[in-house]
Formats: C-alpha cells, sequence, structure tokens
C-alpha cells in the first residue's frame, strides 16, 4: 500500500545509491527514519523530577514504553549509550570528524553543587556529560521553580548556544560529583568553516528538539508536529501553518551544510527557483524560513510515495503507468529547461508518485541556469549512477543532460537495476564515460518498442544524438502510446496566410496552441508552426502585385 510523505519524502539515500557526488564531502551521520505516533511519550520528558525539590536527592522517573518511532529509536539510542560516542549525534560519524570534536573538546571537573549555566545568561557553550548526574531547572517570572528535572551520562546538554547563542533556558548544576567536556563557541565555529562536514551532529541535535513535547517545536510561523525524512543534504519535518491550519513539508538544511558557503547559497537558491515554477508535475515551494543556525524551505506536503521505494519493492507497472510517469517527468523538465534552469539530479528518489498516480518532481536544490556544469567552487554535483558524460567531465550543460539521468531512471523503472554499478565512484564514471547502457530486455523481454527507444535515444553518450528537448522526448513517447492503443487516428495539416506585420502575433498565437495541444491525450504534434526570418526581405520593396509571405 503506498504510504503518506510521511514516511517518504526525502528519505535516507538507498544502500545502492552514493547519493549526490560533492567531492570532498564525509559520509553524513544516520539518523533514524520514521514518524511518530500520535500519544507517544516524550523520552526528554521522562527525567522530570518528583517529591521534594529541597530533599538533595536526585529522582529518574521510569523510562515508559511506547511503540517502535522515531522518538523510541533516539531514547533506545540513549539508553543503551554507554559513552557520549554512542549518543545519537555522534552515532556513526566518521572518524576524521570525531577527531576534530574531540580536539576542540575542554575537559571541566564538577563539584556536587556547582553551576554549570544559569537561565538567561548569553548561552557561549555546548556541554557533553561524561560522567555524573546534572540537575536542570527552569524558573517562572517570579523566580519560582516551574520545572525541574535530572540528567544522567552521558548526555548533551546547551546544544542550542552553538546554534544560536541565545540566553539560556534554564539553570544547569551538577547533583553529584561530575565531569564534563566543553565546546565553546567560537572554536566550533572556526572548526566548521574549516571542515563544514564536522557541523553535521547539529542537525540531528535540532532535529531531536523539534520533535520533542516541550522542545523547540516551532520554525517561524509552523508548528513542527513530526518528522517525514531525511536526505543528503536535508532533514524534512512536517508541519501546521497556524493561521491556515494545512499541513506542510519544512525542509531543513543540514548544518554541515551552512557552513559550506556554496551549498548555502545552493539550497537558499532552491527555494527562489522553485517558488517561480508552476507546474503540475513539480512541487511547490510555499515560503522560506530561517531558523536555528539554518534555513528551512517550506513546501506542499504531499500523500503517496516515492518512485524509488516502489523500484526497490519491485512494483510492477503497467507499461501504460510507465510510460505516463516518464511522459510526466518530461514535461516537467520541459517546463523547467524552458526557464533556463537543468535539473541536475533526476532519479527515482527525487520522482514522487501522489495518491492519484501523478508525477512531482522534488529536489531542485543543485539546479544550475543552463549552460552551466559545476557550482560556484568547481564541484561536479549529482548523483553518480543518474550523471551524463558531459556532467561527470564538467563540461557545459544544457536539458539534455537531464534526458540522460531519465532515460537511466527510466531503464531502472523498467529493468528494476541499474544498468552501472561499481564499488566505487570512479568506477561508476568510467562505465558512464565508455559503455554503453545494456539492453532492458535483458532483464525484461516484454518492454515496448517504443519505451525501448526511447531509453536508448536518452541515454546516447553524444548529447547531439538525444532528443532536442524534453518535449520532444514526452511527444515520442505519448505518440507511441496513442498507436498502441489499436485505435484509428486522424491527421489535419494547417496552413495560414498573414501580413509580415502580424509574423509575432501569429507565432505567439501557435505557440499557444501547440503547448495546449501538446497537454491532451491523445494527441501529438508533429512540429511547431515555426515562421523562418524574413526580416531582410522586409527591407527589400516588393513589387506591385507580389503576393504575402505564405506558411
Amino acid at each position: 500500500m503506498p504510504r503518506g510523505l510521511g514516511s517518504n519524502f526525502c528519505m535516507n539515500t538507498p544502500a545502492h545509491d552514493l547519493g549526490p557526488f560533492h567531492p570532498g564531502a564525509g559520509t553524513k551521520a544516520a539518523k533514524p527514519a520514521g514518524k511518530a505516533a500520535d500519544g507517544d511519550p516524550e523520552p526528554d520528558d521522562n527525567l522530570a523530577l518528583s517529591g521534594n525539590h529541597d530533599s538533595g536527592k536526585t529522582q529518574v522517573l521510569k523510562r515508559p514504553q511506547f511503540n517502535h518511532t522515531v522518538k523510541a529509536v533516539l531514547w533506545a539510542a540513549e539508553e543503551s549509550a554507554q559513552n557520549w560516542l554512542e549518543l545519537p549525534a555522534f552515532a556513526g560519524l566518521p572518524a576524521d570528524v570525531l577527531t576534530r570534536v574531540t580536539g576542540v573538546l575542554a575537559p571541566q571537573e564538577l563539584a556536587a553543587g556547582d553551576v554549570l549555566m544559569r537561565q538567561d545568561e548569553t548561552g557561549d557553550a555546548l556541554y557533553i556529560l561524561e560522567r555524573g548526574t546534572l540537575r536542570v531547572t527552569i524558573a517562572d517570572a517570579r523566580g519560582d521553580i516551574a520545572m525541574e528535572r535530572s540528567v544522567e551520562a552521558p548526555a548533551i546538554v546547551g546544544e542550542m548556544a552553538l546554534v544560536t547563542g541565545e540566553r539560556r533556558s534554564a539553570t544547569v548544576t551538577a547533583a553529584v560529583p561530575s565531569r564534563v567536556l566543553r565546546m565553546e563557541r567560537p572554536e566550533f565555529e572556526r572548526l566548521c568553516r574549516e571542515h563544514p562536514h564536522t557541523a553535521v551532529f547539529l542537525t540531528c541535535l535540532v532535529g531531536e528538539r523539534l520533535l520533542k513535547n516541550k522542545g523547540i517545536r516551532r520554525v517561524g510561523k509552523y508548528q513542527v508536529v513530526g518528522r517525514l525524512g531525511s536526505g543528503g543534504v536535508a532533514t524534512v519535518f512536517e508541519a501546521i501553518h497556524p493561521g491556515l491550519g494545512h499541513a506542510v513539508a519544512l525542509k531543513m538544511l543540514s548544518h554541515a551544510l551552512v557552513f559550506d558557503p556554496s551549498f548555502a547559497e545552493h539550497f537558499g537558491r532552491e527555494g527562489r527557483l522553485v517558488a517561480q515554477l508552476n507546474h503540475d508535475n513539480i512541487v511547490r515551494v510555499l515560503d522560506t524560513e530561517e531558523a536555528y543556525g539554518t534555513r528551512f524551505i517550506v513546501m506542499e506536503k504531499l500523500s503517496g510515495d516515492l518512485l524509488d521505494h516502489m523500484i526497490k519493492r519491485g512494483d510492477k507497472l503497467p507499461w501504460s503507468q510507465v510510460r505516463r510517469i516518464l511522459i510526466e517527468i518530461a514535461e516537467a523538465l520541459a517546463y523547467s529547461h524552458a526557464r533556463g534552469l537543468v535539473h541536475r539530479d533526476i532519479k527515482p528518489a527525487n520522482v514522487f508518485m501522489t495518491e492519484d498516480k501523478r508525477v512531482k518532481l522534488l529536489d531542485f536544490g543543485i539546479a544550475v541556469e543552463a549552460d552551466m556544469a559545476m557550482d560556484d567552487e568547481g564541484k561536479v554535483v549529482g548523483t553518480p549512477y543518474y550523471m551524463s558524460p558531459e556532467q561527470i567531465l564538467g563540461h557545459q550543460l544544457d536539458g539534455r543532460s537531464d534526458l540522460y539521468s531519465l532515460g537511466v531512471l527510466a531503464y531502472e523503472l523498467c529493468a528494476h537495476e541499474l544498468p552501472f554499478v561499481a564499488d566505487t565512484v570512479q568506477g561508476v564514471f568510467a562505465k558512464q564515460l565508455t559503455l554503453n547502457l545494456p539492453d532492458p530486455r535483458d532483464r525484461d523481454p516484454d518492454i515496448p518498442d517504443d519505451i525501448v527507444a526511447f531509453i536508448r535515444k536518452c541515454t546516447a553518450k553524444d548529447k547531439a544524438e538525444r532528443y532536442g528537448s524534453a518535449a520532444e522526448a514526452a511527444d515520442s513517447l505519448r505518440l507511441a502510446g496513442d498507436l498502441s492503443s489499436g485505435d484509428s487516428v486522424e491527421l489535419s495539416a494547417l496552413s495560414i496566410t498573414y501580413l509580415p506585420s502580424r509574423r509575432v502575433q501569429v507565432q505567439q498565437i501557435l505557440r499557444e496552441a501547440t503547448d495546449k495541444l501538446r497537454k491532451l491525450r491523445g494527441v501529438h504534434v508533429f512540429g511547431s508552426h515555426e515562421v523562418e526570418d524574413r526580416s531582410a526581405e522586409e527591407t527589400r520593396p516588393q513589387a506591385p502585385g507580389a503576393k504575402e509571405p505564405q506558411a
């Protein structure tokens, strides 16, 4: 059964997928995926103290039982952690990142009763509780204790100081002799500027706080209600617009990328670019927010499933539906290409299938203007399994690069496997550059002729041998689908006579009519009506009785 966007949108990179390729980037920290069920107890709030607060005794409530949700996974990880390196924020980080983090930590011994941080003071450091127990208290406006809880090692406190630098929301003291590791904000920022990937653990920390019942829970005007998933460059949350009451998807940029100027710019540009796109097969961007040391893009929340998940489940789709999926992706690309944007990361993980079986193209985060191939620092970006030869080589790109990626996607959709795999990125690149795609009929002999022809033409190594445009690619499948239905077809031709002074208006009307006709099922336009440039002839006087040009 197709699942809602809550569990399928921007999920972790598949095991076989090397993900968006950014040379020099480290391995992303693993994060639990899924969405918390309504009513699940909050992990952080089980530590609230009960009894006499002045007794000097720390009472930790028993952790409740609940279903296997994101919160359960996070809690289980914290419960089993024997030292801070096993906490969810750090578990799975590459060794070089952990080494750099450890290098900026300063140990600090605390006696029972020592104050680590005070409510309302400016935050300037994060603390990792390595040994002992801390008491956290929050006072109300009158100075009375409004909330009190205890935190046992290993744990992290004061992390929002690294993200926002805002005033502390609580006072933290040592309940027993304890040891903490202090991370100063200036040192951390210096480290992240030099090694941006070091900041990946902050994204996990902020994500945890956004999910807690009494955590931050808000991004700008949007109320966070759950987590939808995560990908190579972002984490996505479900949120509610308080005024309108409808659900949206909040895409949060990884903090590792915030410290990388080129990627921060790409992510911010996605919101601006896609906000200008208005197409039925492209996800709608509604708003942008900046909070907690990173950026968020607010998008429509979808219900359905990723095409990537459907392929991995082995879903066998009717060929008419396969054809429709490829046509709608091509139509979305034709629309963006006409506006000068090359997507650069067409793959099943960026294609969402709605419950009514419509395509929504996702993630224009690395889209660039046509004729560009690299980001601002000269890095080739894309996903190796789907990258065109010119994209791999860093050559200038146009819409035909996306068509190559679409051809690889089409192969995978039909054959349920990738055409080129290797143990290394370089091995994949070598195959993309030198080998023709295998015959998809070796995997499924029933693939229709037109889809095979589509795959072969899209994946030609020489872009000049591919379709001239995404619109042409869509037309080829649309016509084949119509003819394969067995119904009779009719042919109409049009000839127009007009004055030279009306050329611009005629061409505009014909372009609009052609666009509308191409959107109709069962209609194929063999070629748009274009008039050759006769501007030079217009400057010459016509002989008496000469006829007006005819098209």
